[in-house]
């Protein structure tokens, strides 16, 4: 699958160390960790709910 669009976020210190150690627990990558928490939001009113 294409993704065109990038997203840069500040993370603290402790906040990447719980995103990678999750990560590698899930044999993921952040990445991967990330699309799936975004694939669990709610939709919102905009996509038609």
């Amino acid at each position: 699958m294409v993704r065109p669009n990038v997203f840069k976020v500040r993370l603290s210190d402790e906040e990447l160390h719980q995103l990678e150690v999750y990560a590698e627990l899930k044999q993921l990558s952040s990445a991967e960790v990330i699309r799936d928490f975004i694939k669990r939001l709610p939709k919102s009113q905009a996509q038609g709910d």
